[in-house]
Parts: structure tokens; sequence; C-alpha cells
């Protein structure tokens, strides 16, 4: 059985560093030091030899880090969120969690369920230190961060708050462990608190075994349990805690964010570029940082939109524009000049549909709500998108971005992923002669819907309805013209369009449900 506090070897508080006056060596002994000598430098001569010195409290990780390049922090956790206060996109979360404590109101289990990076484990650590602050005689919805509890959970240590790896540790074996140490109080604070993330990675008997403590843990114990795919915890363990569901962060919030972060490390990034990464990120707020943190580092000066394309591989918003443009303007040859583009600087293709459809949907909005910018992900493309709006009618861009959706899920499993990008932006770019083309079709296939002819001594069809040439007068059934299967052509005159077609493709065309040279379905005159 492991003893209390080191559940699955959880990491034990660092040892207090050596003092600057005891590691120095003497000048004058060459680096060698007797241990009573250093003892008498370290106390001091006022001090008697038999007092015992009192120990030095232990250091965090930040004051033990070495000076240097060892030292740094990336910026996901440089700025991670340390009280309910400071979460980003979860203020409901963060709200409901605060009152909870002030009312006394506390769960026993707790499950934090969403997609990666939007807060998961930041929230379970601030709710663990809300739970066992020393500051405050119970628990507080704002701990302080300064006391020993405080600082040991914030950096992942915590003897009475051990993490649980639930990829690595997901065996029936574990869940005893856990089962065995809960019956032991805290050795220092007020709770012990399991923290299991990725916890739907345990087995299903890994589950079954943490059923009844679980239902009923002593009073002691907390469980917060966080997971990506909620969808594969049995319903025996979500009924038994209180669920909490965390969203993906706008792209407008992680923006701002980005903005604070620059400002504070006094770095100069151009708005656009910042847009550009936080939607990168796809509502992950730790992507967004992680791909600064990147461009920060390979850009010196400035960063600019063009830099965060280079650097992270995103195709910026210019290509989307070029692509909208051979769109409207049916450029064939842009269409594939556009992808060689992307295919010759090694861009995702899925990622440049996706960036596509943002961008008609950013015309949608335009035509819907001209007056409100602020639905726009592209706010600084207004004026051009005002340009393309007249240019696109409703009913092709709702085409465009059902072509697109379907592409972007074939890209995925294609194995000529360029071959299927440009068949879909050429199909795009035709878009508005092949819908042209199929209601003509589809008009021969329904002769019941045209206006008829009018009556002998009639006034007369409607000048709104097109009206058709007489029919010629009957003819004997066996001087009636016939295709290659024996059924009877209508004599009518095809529109400009038909006529094209049958240059271009020959053959006659008996019905749009039909190929060229097939007869027509038996049910159609």
């Amino acid at each position: 059985m492991s003893p209390p506090g080191s559940l699955f070897g959880a990491p034990q508080t660092p040892p207090p560093e050596p003092s600057a006056e005891s590691a120095a060596p003497d000048p004058e002994s060459d680096g060698l030091v007797e241990p009573e000598v250093a003892a008498d430098a370290a106390s001091g001569d006022d001090s008697p030899a038999s007092e015992p010195e009192s120990p030095a409290p232990a250091a965090t990780p930040a004051e033990t880090a070495p000076d240097g390049a060892g030292d740094y922090q990336v910026l996901a956790l440089r700025y991670r969120p340390q009280t309910f206060s400071d979460l980003v996109g979860q203020e409901a979360i963060a709200r409901t969690l605060q009152n909870a404590i002030r009312k006394s109101r506390i769960w026993h289990a707790f499950l934090f369920a969403g997609p990666r990076g939007v807060g998961k484990t930041t929230t379970a650590r601030i709710l663990a230190k809300a739970l066992n602050c020393a500051s405050n005689e119970g628990p507080t919805p704002e701990p302080c961060g300064n006391c020993p509890s405080c600082r040991e959970i914030a950096g992942g240590y915590s003897r009475d708050v051990p993490e649980i790896d639930g990829a690595s540790n997901n065996s029936v074996e574990k869940a005893r462990e856990i089962i065995e140490t809960a019956h032991y109080t805290p050795s220092r604070d007020r709770f012990k608190i399991f923290l299991v993330d990725e916890v739907h990675m345990l087995s299903g008997g890994a589950f079954n075994a943490l059923l009844k403590t679980l239902e009923e843990p002593p009073s002691h114990v907390k469980f917060i349990f966080a997971t990506t795919e909620i969808h594969r915890i049995p319903d025996t363990i979500l009924s038994r805690c209180q669920e909490f569901e965390f969203r993906a962060v706008t792209q407008r919030v992680v923006a701002e964010r980005l903005r604070h972060i620059v400002d504070d490390q006094g770095l100069e990034v151009a708005p656009e570029a910042l847009a550009q990464i936080a939607r990168f990120g796809q509502g992950s707020l730790r992507d967004a940082l992680s791909a600064l943190d990147q461009v920060i580092a390979a850009v010196d000066g400035a960063v600019t939109a063009a830099d965060v394309s280079e650097v992270i591989g995103v195709p910026d918003v210019q290509i989307c524009r070029r692509a909208a443009t051979a769109i409207v303007e049916g450029d064939r040859r842009a269409v594939f000049e556009i992808v060689e583009e992307l295919v010759r600087e090694g861009r995702d293709l899925k990622h440049f549909v996706t960036l596509l459809m943002h961008y008609l949907r950013d015309l949608t909005v335009v035509r819907a709500a001209p007056d409100r910018p602020d639905l726009l992900e592209w706010p600084q493309e207004q004026e051009r998108l005002a340009e393309f709006a007249g240019r696109f009618s409703e009913e092709d861009l709702l085409r465009s971005l059902d072509v697109l959706t379907k592409i972007e899920e074939g890209l995925r499993w294609s194995p000529e992923p360029r071959f299927h990008l440009e068949m879909a932006l050429l199909r795009l770019v035709e878009m508005p002669r092949l819908a042209a083309f199929d209601r003509l079709l589809k008009q021969l296939d329904r002769p019941a819907d045209r206006a008829p002819a009018p009556a002998a001594g009639g006034s007369g069809s409607p000048a709104a309805q097109p009206r058709l040439p007489d029919p010629p007068p009957p003819t004997p059934a066996s001087a009636e013209p016939e295709d290659a299967g024996g059924s009877r052509l209508l004599d009518l005159d095809p529109p400009p369009i038909i006529r094209e077609y049958q240059e271009t493709f020959g053959g006659t065309i008996v019905s749009a449900k039909a190929l060229p040279g097939e007869p027509p379905p038996q049910s159609e005159p």
C-alpha cells in the first residue's frame, strides 16, 4: 500500500537551496573547506556554536531555477490564470464555483469537460487552492496564492493534491491505490483532493472500482476530473459528479488576451497578425499562446500577418481574397495558380478551405447585416467584402459554402487532396452557369409547369409568362421522329444554352433524368 501523499509517485517538496555564503568556496584554501569551518562561518561569530540554526524555508521552483536560458517559461505557463477572476472565456463556470464556495455548497466530485486548451486543468488547480488556502479559516472564493498550500498546488507538487494522469494510470490497481489513500487524512491541508486528468482513459474496471468511493467519499476527500471526451465516461460516473461544460474561447476574446500579453512583453505585433494567430488556435487559448511564442522567437522586430503566415504555415486573408476574386470573375487559371502556390509553400489545404469558408461567411454577413461589422471575423476587410457582396447572390453563397463543407470532409481521407481542391474551386467558378443550366433542365422535365397555349379566341397568356410556339400540325404516328430508343422527341426550339450544350457534347437532350442517347423515363410524356 502506498504511503499517504506519495500516490503514483507524486513529486516531493523541493529541498531548500544552499545559501550563497555556505556554498561559496574560500579563495585562500583552493575551494576546500572543512565542514566545521563552513558551519561556523555560516552561523556567525556572535551566535553560540551549540545553538541550532533555524532551517530555511522551502523555495518554490521559480526561486530554485538557475539563471540563463533554462529559467524561461513559455507564455502558456507564464500567463496561466491563478484566480477565478483571471479565467478567460469561462466566466459562467468561475462564477458558479465561487458562489458554491460562498454558500458552502461544495460538491464532493467535479467533472470538467471541454475541448483542449480552454482551462480545465487550470480551473481544477484554482478550485483546489480555493478549498485548501491557508490564509482563511475555511474555503475561500479568492485564494491568496502566497501560502504554502497555494504555491504547491500551483506548482503541481502538493502532497495533499496529487495530480494523476489518467492515460498512464488507468488500471484497476491504480484505482485501488486511490481508494486506499483516500482513507488517510490530509497531511497538512484542509482537503485531500484527487485531480485526475484525461479521466476518460481509465479502464472499465477502474471506473467500476471507483464507484462506491466516488459516491460516498470521506468528508475530507474531493475529486476533480478533467476530460476532452466526455462521451467515453460511463453514465454511472457522470451521475455521481457535478458536471461543468467548458466552451471554446471565442476568437475575439483570444485576440484580446494576446494583445494584453504582447503589450505586457513590450512587443509590436500587428492586429491582423494577432487575429490570424487567434484564428489558428480554433478556440484553444493554449494553442494560440504556443503559436504566438513561436512567432515571437522567429521574428526580429515588429510582427506582421505575413510573418505569422510564414512561421506557422497558415494562409493569410490575401489568398482568400484572391480565391473570392477568381470565383466572382470566373477565372479558371487563377484557381490552378492559387492551389499551386499553396502546395509549393507547403500550406495545409484543409486549413485553407476552412479560411475560405470563413471568408464567404463574412460575405454573407455583409449582405445580411451591413451595419454590424462586429460580426465579421475580418473587420479590416469590410470594404472589400462590401464590393464582393454585390457580385454574389445569396443563392451562390449558400451553394459555395455547401461545396466547401463537403470538400473539407473529403480532404481528410483523399489520397489526392490537391485534385479534390482544384475540382471544388472550379465548381465554384462555374457555379452561376451550372445553376442556370440546372434550372433549364428542370423546366424540360416538367412541361406541365409551362404556360399552356391560349385557346382559340382567347385573350392570350399573361406578359409575365413566355408563350410557347404553336404545336405543329398532327402527323401520322409513323412520321413522328424517334430517338435511338424508340421514344418520341419533343419538337421544341431549345434555348441557346441547350443548343450550345448539344453542339459541344453532341447528342440530343431528351430529359434531365436521362443521359444523351438514353430513353427518358416511362412516366414522362
